[in-house]
């Protein structure tokens, strides 16, 4: 069976949140499990660096109140891809 191609979307925030790579596990932000997550932050302490991973719905509001900021400042949302940690993985 072939499989249909996946709609790309065409607005921007659909396709900022495209843009993102995702994975199983829990959002930091509505702790909901087993659901697509992406890597949005750290928390960095002296033991070490603690990653966050955020729901698409929870990344769509995070952009939403980052976009209402800049905007209230005059100026552009950058967004970036931070780089995995693999699951096990320590950081450094």
């Amino acid at each position: 069976m072939t499989r249909s191609p996946e709609r790309v979307p065409t607005d921007r925030f659909g396709a900022l949140i495209a843009a993102y790579e995702y994975e199983m596990g829990t959002c930091f932000r509505c702790c909901l499990r087993r659901v697509q997550v992406t890597r949005s932050g750290e928390i960095t302490s002296n033991e070490g660096e603690t990653p966050l991973y955020t729901c698409r719905e929870c990344v769509q509001k995070l952009l939403a109140m980052s976009e209402r900021a800049m905007e209230r400042m005059n100026t552009r949302l950058r967004i970036i891809q931070l780089p995995r940690t693999p699951p096990g993985a320590e950081a450094n």
